[in-house]
């Protein structure tokens, strides 16, 4: 048994799509091209298993140690799904517009502040730039090193907090860049202080971080109709609430150990920046290129193109 639809062309009924894909019959599976470009209906997946504790940000008493552990437990899980490009939200569609702001770095002495596993550091030490990187995960520190032994760049990196880079002097840096990491710090006023002090004047200062106005606790996520599809063409729009609710998230994928981040409207990061006598020089809400899209649909489709998941910023020191 099965559904058939009538069609307002032809007046025929026709078997419902699901139907077709079961008898192997639907479009995207008849033509090569279709088949190649992941057209038309997506195959029924199992969607990452996100799980959320939202706690107000005055209330959440986590600290920076914990903080460290956290990200500790979970470096090789997050390590292991890297390229040599990181994932694919930063290969496609966060770093070309990282990298764009930054602009030549040949000869020019960069911060990667919260750097991970350091891919962002090897791709700008291979550009040419003298290359330092901070992390408050010892795991990921002790990950980059190894990817430093084996691979020399002449990239030095430093276990340490961004509310507190005592190991760099005053006006060191001509570039920082910080990927998806501000959002994860508890302080925001302290970690913007100390960067602004690393920097030499006029430096650069870029980062990137979760859009906040996607991402407010605790009412968001794509609502769908049939509510039990997993179909990224059945996603009618994303819904959000509570964006001033200023919080603390503390969220995992599947069994993964929990880690740590923090929502904020976008005026406290704009304020942060004035108050520090930043100049603002630059604002997207990156997206991928059509040609990504082309060759990535599955995963990049019907959605990146639709809402700005992540935000970058650019800003000069004076």
């Amino acid at each position: 048994m099965y559904y058939a639809i009538e069609c307002d062309v032809c007046k025929e009924q026709h078997p419902a799509l699901d139907y077709l894909e079961f008898l192997g019959e639907h479009p995207w599976q008849l033509h090569f091209d279709m088949q190649r470009n992941r057209e038309g209906l997506d195959h029924e997946v199992k969607l990452q298993k996100v799980t959320s504790i939202y706690f107000p940000i005055k209330k959440a008493k986590v600290n920076e140690k914990q903080i460290s552990q956290a990200w500790d437990k979970v470096a090789d899980k997050w390590n292991r799904k890297y390229t040599e490009y990181g994932d694919m939200n930063r290969q496609y569609v966060i770093d070309p517009a990282i990298l764009r702001l930054i602009g030549p770095v040949k000869g020019l002495s960069i911060l990667d502040a919260g750097c991970g596993n350091g891919y962002l550091c090897r791709l700008l030490a291979g550009k040419g730039a003298k290359v330092f990187g901070v992390d408050v995960s010892k795991r990921f520190i002790e990950i980059a090193r190894q990817r430093e032994k084996e691979t020399p760049q002449k990239i030095k990196y430093y276990l340490g907090s961004l509310h507190h880079l005592s190991m760099f002097q005053d006006e060191t840096f001509d570039i920082a860049v910080s990927n998806l990491v501000l959002m994860d710090v508890k302080h925001l006023d302290k970690a913007i202080k100390e960067l602004k002090r690393v920097l030499k004047k006029n430096g650069k200062l870029v980062f990137s971080i979760m859009h906040p106005c996607f991402s407010s606790p605790p009412v968001h996520g794509w609502v769908r109709k049939p509510q039990d599809s997993n179909r990224k063409e059945d996603w009618l729009y994303w819904k959000v609430d509570k964006y001033f609710h200023r919080s603390m998230e503390k969220w995992q994928y599947f069994d993964w150990p929990p880690v740590f981040s923090f929502h904020r409207p976008l005026e406290d990061y704009m304020k942060v920046l004035i108050q520090n006598n930043f100049a603002i020089t630059n604002f997207e809400e990156p997206v991928p290129t059509k040609k990504a899209i082309k060759e990535h649909h599955r995963e990049l489709g019907n959605e990146y193109d639709r809402i700005p998941w992540f935000l970058v910023m650019a800003a000069k020191k004076q």
